[in-house]
This record gives C-alpha cells, structure tokens and sequence, in this order.
C-alpha cells in the first residue's frame, strides 16, 4: 500500500526555487518599464547637445532622401560655430545656414554663438552588412573640466543595387 505523506510546509530549497523563477519571469517586464521611461536631460547643455545631435542626424537622413547615393562621411570633433580667427574647420553640418548666408558667428547672431560655442561634432559611419549602415552622432562638450558627450545613432540602408551588379558582385566573391 501506498502511504501518501502531507507536508505542512516547504523547504528553503523549494522556496528559493520559486522566488528564483519568479526573478527571471519579472525581469524582462521590469526591463521593459525602464526602457520605456523618457530620458531626462539633466542640464542646459545637455539639452541643447541633444537638439544639436538631433539636427545632424535629421541632416544626414534629409540628404539621404534627396540624394540616396549621400554617404555621411566619418569626421574628427570639428566645432559647431566658426571661431573669430578662423583657424578651426567647421563641422560640414553647421556651414550652411541660409537666414545667415553661412555659419553662425559672433556678428550674426551673438547670442547663438556663445550658446553653442562649446560644442564639438563628430561623426562616425560603419557598415554593419551589404544592405545597411550605422550613423553615430556625437556632441561633445566640456563640463567642469570633464569632457562629456551626447550621442544619437541611426540605422540607413545602403543603395539598393541592380540585379546585375549583384550577380557580378556575388561571382566576385568566390
């Protein structure tokens, strides 16, 4: 005969057990919720870096969309404004603002100038595959001594390539 035994309780083990599979069955939901959160900008700068970053990535897809053959070029931090020597090469993102017939500088609109003064972009492209690309957008500008930075990143396709150019390009390959 079969004795059956009531257990009044659990053991540690078996409560350990549950306590971790409830973990990692609430993780991705927890995961979810903070990624769904909004970013707060924390300062001013931090701000108007974000604002800037976001005007070179709409930048670059706007060119993109005009001219599908536009590749974003990688580039070292240039400055975003021109400086009054003259000395420093602009950002290719900030040379063409048609209210101002060129960069913005002290005499044209002094208070902007001092405002983006200190910011820097840079640009970097990598291809990922034959069909895509990925853009960071990087503004970088100093704070208590610290260089801080605010990046945007953006995945574009490559030029849709002719069947013919593809098949040349795959006997290519062997």
């Amino acid at each position: 005969m079969c004795k059956l035994r009531l257990r009044k309780g659990t053991s540690l083990f078996e409560t350990l057990l549950v306590l971790a599979i409830l973990s990692v069955s609430i993780y991705p939901l927890a995961h979810i919720i903070y990624m769904s959160m909004p970013t707060v900008s924390h300062t001013d700068d931090e701000y108007l870096a974000t604002l800037l970053a976001h005007h070179v990535m709409e930048t670059i897809v706007a060119r993109r969309a005009k001219d599908p053959s536009y590749l974003p070029s990688m580039s070292e931090a240039c400055p975003v404004v021109a400086s009054p020597e003259g000395n420093d090469k602009i950002s290719e993102y900030f040379t063409d603002f048609k209210e101002y017939n060129g960069p913005v500088t002290e005499t044209n609109d002094p208070q902007l100038y001092w405002a983006v003064k200190k910011f820097k972009c840079k640009v970097d492209t990598y291809f990922l595959d034959k069909n895509t690309f990925k853009v960071f957008v990087y503004i970088i500008y100093s704070k208590e001594g610290k260089d801080k930075k605010v990046f945007f990143e953006r995945l574009l396709p490559v030029n849709e390539i002719s069947s013919d150019d593809y098949e040349d390009e795959k006997e290519a390959e062997f």
